[in-house]
């Protein structure tokens, strides 16, 4: 690392520091053992709640921690409901950067003055965020785009924060109880996947292109095209589409839409992303969204999106159906399948959990079941014991969520879950089809025969280890350090019961040979012998009785 890498890194580790200080959080880096960067410790401010005060820092912080405070936002299997709610107010907007370098990077990317790359470019920007911002252009064969341009020296920053946070991220690792629960370094490196992908505007265009050509038969949703010519890692040119955001429902109302169709087409649209593709618009906010004539859907922003592997598809449909159909073990089952059950969790309460849940659906038809809501309420028992999902689950409630407020907005009587059915059949269908079938005992008798082709080579290799005197039977006791503990207590207290039962016939044999009149000539008899042996025994059964008590409270 360079001398002015080094600066800018400690110089930037000591503002994130003293911001976090600042809202509050300076117990926090006490415990992370980074208390001696706080600059100056703040006074106390009008009271905030944590929510509000950690998003008011991510804000101040800027583009990466905005980010993070937003992907958190959709994390509710690992944050109470309060601060996700203040995380989702977060806004990515911030003013415009000069003309002047929107040029330059546009030139010196695609490699030719401005003037002969587009007709027309309009220096005002339509948006601007904290990664780039939009600028309306013509080609010169009049095709009316968009062309987005990152922010200058919006790269180097975000390294930067980056390696801040995975600095963060190993010491809450070891540093805080949470730590064992959850793997926080594994996390910062999905969201520094994200932020890749948000940097680099060729991954954004492919997304495009892939979800164009997945719903390439659905006449009812349309996908801008991105112009390759004029993208690139830091450039993005798309179709302009004069269409109206979903947001602006008085405009939908003036050209006369119908409200109902648009959600219909919307919902039918992001289920057959998500339960027919596996791989689904991970944004879908009215700004992103926008309809055509004919109630046509117009998808845009593509920089987050998600995606389902056929075994994610499997278990969120095992999920919805384990709760539609009130059976509340295959709800269970699917959980435990995805490995996400920490060692220590009451299974028992968790299964209880789940059929309360369960139970609150028993009497709904289909019609009336909010997919959305169900999932936020299995995210809401992830939080409380403290499960780990995988991201994709939470991104997807997160998308089914906001379809359901999109659509209670457009028409609250638009039943969802009987839309959603038919796509859960399609992928129940495949599943069970004779080549999914077919294709499941394939792999099974592949990786059967591969496994019996090694058995011979491995079952040699044991042989020759017991005949080597390699092998090695390693058996742990579990709890073997305090069951000693408690026999060595046991054997003690044993002991010292047996000298307290001879101390108590010797001192009987003195009383006795006092009474009987023992020659008080001996210096051993001319002692207080009683009451000395007395006293001895006193303690001794003093301590016997206390260490009696303390066993039976451990």
């Amino acid at each position: 690392m360079s001398l002015r890498r080094r600066y800018i890194h400690l110089h930037r580790y000591r503002q994130v520091v003293n911001v976090l200080a600042r809202y509050g959080f300076g117990y926090l880096l006490d415990q992370l053992g980074l208390g001696e960067l706080i600059l100056r410790r703040p006074r106390r401010e009008a009271p905030l709640s944590p929510g509000a005060r950690l998003r008011l820092a991510l804000a101040e912080l800027g583009p990466t921690f905005i980010k993070l405070g937003q992907i958190l936002s959709t994390r509710p299997d690992l944050l109470p409901a309060d601060i996700i709610a203040e995380l989702a107010r977060l806004q990515d907007r911030v003013p415009p950067f000069p003309f002047a370098a929107v040029q330059h990077t546009v030139e010196k990317e695609l490699g030719q003055p401005l003037e002969q790359l587009f007709r027309e470019f309009d220096p005002e920007p339509l948006a601007a965020a904290s990664i780039g911002q939009v600028h309306r252009a013509t080609l010169p064969g009049g095709n009316q785009v968009i062309v987005k341009v990152q922010r200058p020296g919006i790269a180097e920053q975000v390294r930067v924060d980056l390696e801040i946070i995975f600095d963060l991220a190993r010491l809450a690792q070891r540093h805080t109880a949470y730590g064992q629960i959850y793997d926080f370094t594994q996390m910062v490196d999905e969201f520094a996947r994200a932020m890749e992908g948000e940097l680099d505007y060729t991954r954004e265009g492919r997304h495009a292109d892939r979800l164009r050509e997945n719903l390439a038969g659905n006449p009812q949703v349309y996908i801008p095209a991105v112009y390759w010519d004029y993208t690139t890692v830091r450039v993005l040119t798309q179709e302009y589409v004069e269409a109206v955001k979903l947001n602006d429902l008085e405009e939908i109302d003036r050209r006369g839409y119908d409200r109902r169709r648009i959600a219909t087409n919307l919902a039918r649209a992001i289920y057959q992303q998500v339960l027919v593709d596996g791989f689904f618009h991970g944004d879908p906010h009215p700004g992103n969204l926008a309809v055509l004539p004919g109630e046509v859907i117009v998808f845009m922003d593509f920089g987050l999106v998600g995606a389902l592997s056929e075994e994610r598809q499997e278990q969120f449909i095992n999920l919805m159906l384990g709760i539609i159909r009130r059976r509340s073990q295959d709800v269970l089952r699917t959980i435990l399948a995805m490995g996400v059950v920490p060692d220590g969790v009451d299974r028992n309460a968790l299964r209880h959990d789940i059929e309360t849940l369960r139970d609150r659906y028993y009497h709904l038809a289909l019609s009336q079941i909010s997919l959305g809501r169900a999932v936020e309420e299995l995210l809401q028992l992830a939080f409380k014991y403290r499960l780990r999902l995988p991201p994709e689950l939470t991104l997807l409630a997160k998308t089914l969520i906001t379809l359901e407020g999109l659509a209670r907005e457009l028409d609250p009587t638009l039943e969802l879950a009987e839309l959603a059915e038919p796509y859960g059949r399609e992928l129940l269908r495949r599943r069970f089809s004779a080549g999914a079938l077919w294709q499941a005992l394939a792999d099974n008798l592949s990786s059967t025969w591969e496994m019996l082709q090694h058995l011979p080579r491995q079952f040699q290799h044991i042989v020759e280890m017991l005949e080597g005197g390699e092998l090695t039977l390693k058996i742990e006791l579990l709890n073997l350090r305090s069951l000693v503990r408690q026999i060595d207590r046991i054997i003690n207290k044993l002991t010292m019961s047996v000298v307290l039962l001879a101390f108590s016939i010797i001192m009987a044999s003195l009383i006795i040979s006092t009474a009987l009149g023992a020659p008080g000539t001996s210096l051993f008899f001319r002692l207080p012998t009683l009451e000395i042996g007395f006293g001895a025994a006193g303690l001794m059964l003093l301590w016997l009785l206390v260490a009696m008590w303390r066993g039976s409270r451990d």
